[in-house]
This record gives C-alpha cells, sequence and structure tokens, in this order.
C-alpha cells in the first residue's frame, strides 16, 4: 500500500497514486490517520507493507511500514530508484 506525509502536496498525491499503479498496489489518502490505523487497513486489504511518500527538493522520501507496524525510514531517492527497490523486494 502507498500513501503520503500528512500534508502532501497535491503534485505528491498524484505520484503517489501513479506509483502504486505502477507496482500493483494500491494508493490511499493519509489524511489524520495514524501509522497504526494505517497498518491495519493493509493487514485489511492483504499488504505486508505500507510505503509513505513524501517530497523534499525535488527527491522523494520513503518511510517503510512493516506489518506489524514498525516504521523506519527507507531513504531519499528518485522514485524510478523505489521502483526497482520495491520490485527487487517483492520478487
Amino acid at each position: 500500500m502507498i500513501t503520503t506525509s500528512r500534508y502532501a502536496s497535491e503534485k505528491t498525491r498524484k505520484l503517489a497514486g501513479k506509483l502504486a499503479d505502477r507496482l500493483g498496489t494500491f494508493y490511499t489518502s493519509r489524511g489524520k490517520k495514524t501509522i497504526d490505523s494505517l497498518a491495519a487497513y493493509a493487514r485489511k486489504r492483504g499488504e505486508a507493507e505500507i510505503a509513505v511518500i513524501e517530497e523534499k527538493k525535488g527527491m522523494v522520501s520513503v518511510i517503510e511500514v512493516s506489518e506489524t507496524g514498525k516504521w523506519k525510514w527507507a531513504d531519499e531517492m528518485p522514485v524510478d530508484e523505489y521502483e526497482k527497490h520495491y520490485r527487487s523486494r517483492i520478487s
């Protein structure tokens, strides 16, 4: 599952939606949801991880959240690099 940071720009939300489509997962709007509630929603939809997308100065920051609700910063990377990273993990 892919979502964005709480106060994401429209550009970042569109990017997250397109990335979810390309990766064969789904996008949900973050709104005021906590990481715990996002993790619970992802589990209900059969997802084991969540990627929270944030944009800073033209780079995409990604926070990966495991199905247990624990999170870590994945890294800052261009979107195409994150796509390669994600695909290698699900293959």
